[in-house]
């Protein structure tokens, strides 16, 4: 029984495979209800009337073979080449070419070769295909979703230009034609990107100078960035100025408008002021917005004062020819270090500079180099001579050019002369004899500086002797034994002025002449004696 299966089989396959060589060597002529071609190329078309799913391209190798480049001899005919039938689908993201052999025997396994090509980039494809009626399934590669009859394959990520390759292995359980439909979905991306940020302000406040004078200018660099990922929106600064910081609008509180700052951006802001007052004083600025809150920070400056002053003091009063002595004293009144502080005095010429020690002396100039710590005080002193009367001032300045700063004083003296009378009495005679002369010279001298008045002279002498005659610079009255002078009215400074008195000796003994001599600047009289001898 079952050799007799097999031969009836085996001459069913052999009719099966007569009528489709008859078939095909009819060249390919229409059969009503079945299949016919519209053309003889090698990729004839085939068209089934009974079954339109069914048609498909088929490539038949066996009829219709490339020309050959040189005249030869027809190639034979084997009218059981399988052949080879084939499909397209051409879409405008995705292609996919399908084939499969024409005849296949019963019970071998048999191949549908897929060719996916990717025409865009495409995130997903799908190709389902159907496992035909008369066959089972074998394998798949690559490995496909297979549930009942349906094949699924899901190809992830193509490239553009990408082919892929598949295949189906099913094996033909029954004698028949066999028809399976491919289809392919494909899946492209419209992808956007979405960036989840936040901004994030960030404020630097600084000013270039630690340390200022008072009434000197202080600028402020304000630098605002958004160091976040995403902008901030509406920025606003607000500058508070301290109390001791002054701008030029009068106003306090500065503010600048910034508006958007996008990722990674920075601001610049530069402010202006003015140091008003002494002491620390720290500028604070906030950067604040709609959407990414506020900051702040602060930078602050020390304002000083620099300050100096010089003064001097000296002998208010003084005679011509005499000394005087004065004394400098500077002071730093500031706040910071002077370290750059020259001091120079300066002597009139109706004086001469006879001293400044540790100065550096040219002529009637005095010069110190010194440096002054905050609130230091030094002195310096500075002797001189009177060379003539008058009032003259020494004048002392000081200096510091890295501040800037400058003083100066003065300290006057009245210089005065002064009389310095001086009386001198000579005998040109001495000893006489009873009834001899001599002559008496007064002789009076100012050695002072200055003038005196009214210088007077008053003449006494003894019983030993008598007046004779009296004449000199003012005129002589003689009264018994005694010589008035009339005062001279000014003895200058220098000056001399001589009397002479004529006197004969008239008793034996030691006479005594006295002069007494006055003037306005005498408190009381001045005497002066000249012994004389009388034999």
């Amino acid at each position: 029984m079952n050799i007799i299966k097999k031969l009836i089989g085996a001459s069913a396959l052999a009719v099966m495979i007569a009528i489709s060589a008859a078939d095909l060597s009819a060249q390919f002529e229409p059969d009503i209800g079945k299949n016919f071609t519209v053309s003889d190329s090698p990729e004839t078309t085939v068209f089934n009337l009974k079954h339109p799913s069914i048609n498909r391209h088929i490539h038949d190798y066996r009829v219709h073979q490339p020309a050959p480049t040189a005249p030869a001899a027809p190639a034979p005919v084997d009218d059981c080449a399988p052949g080879l039938v084939a499909d397209s689908i051409d879409q405008y993201t995705v292609s996919l070419n399908k084939s499969a052999p024409a005849t296949v025997a019963l019970n071998e396994p048999y191949a549908y070769s897929y060719i996916v090509t990717a025409k865009h980039d495409l995130k997903r494809v799908v190709v389902q295909e159907q496992i035909p009626a008369g066959t089972v399934y074998i394998s798949s590669n690559p490995e496909a979703e297979v549930s009942g009859s349906n094949v699924t394959w899901t190809l992830y990520n193509l490239a553009n230009g990408t082919q892929t390759p598949i295949e189906l292995v099913v094996k033909a359980t029954s004698v028949m034609e066999l028809s399976s439909c491919a289809t392919i979905t494909s899946y492209q991306d419209a992808c956007t990107i979405t960036a989840v940020g936040v901004p994030e302000l960030a404020i630097v406040k600084t000013t270039p100078y630690q340390q200022v004078l008072v009434n000197t200018g202080v600028p402020w660099d304000i630098t605002v960035t958004n160091s976040g990922n995403f902008c901030a929106y509406d920025v606003v600064v607000t500058d508070t100025l301290p109390a001791g910081v002054v701008h030029e609008s009068g106003n306090s509180q500065l503010v600048a408008e910034l508006g958007t700052l996008a990722p990674g951006e920075s601001r610049d802001i530069i402010v202006n002021t003015t140091a008003a007052a002494t002491g620390e004083h720290c500028n604070l600025a906030v950067a604040s917005s709609s959407n990414a809150g506020s900051v702040q920070d602060d930078a602050c400056v020390k304002v000083v004062e620099a300050g100096l002053e010089v003064t001097k003091a000296g002998t208010a009063m003084q005679f011509v020819g005499k000394q005087a002595s004065y004394q400098i004293v500077l002071r730093n009144t500031g706040d910071v270090l002077l370290n750059d502080v020259v001091v120079k005095d300066t002597v009139p010429a109706q004086n001469k500079l006879l001293a400044a020690p540790a100065a550096q002396i040219n002529g009637n100039t005095a010069t110190w180099s010194t440096s002054l710590d905050a609130g230091e005080s030094k002195s310096f002193d500075v002797t001189v001579l009177g060379l003539e009367e008058g009032t003259y001032c020494n004048q002392v300045s000081a200096a510091s050019a890295a501040y800037g700063l400058r003083g100066a004083d003065d300290a006057c003296t009245e210089w005065r002369g002064y009389p310095a009378l001086l009386i001198e009495v000579i005998d040109t005679e001495d000893p006489l004899l009873v009834g001899e002369e001599t002559t008496y010279v007064i002789q009076i001298t100012n050695q002072g500086t200055a003038a005196d008045t009214n210088v007077g002279l008053q003449i006494q002498l003894p019983s030993e002797l008598s007046v004779v005659s009296a004449a000199g610079d003012s005129i002589g009255t003689i009264s018994e034994n005694n010589v008035n002078f009339a005062p001279y009215a000014i003895l200058n400074a220098k000056e001399i002025i001589q009397f002479r008195v004529v006197a004969k000796a008239v008793s034996v003994g030691d006479a005594r002449f006295r002069a007494q001599m006055s003037s306005d600047m005498l408190k009381s009289p001045v005497p002066e004696e000249e012994a004389t001898q009388v034999y």
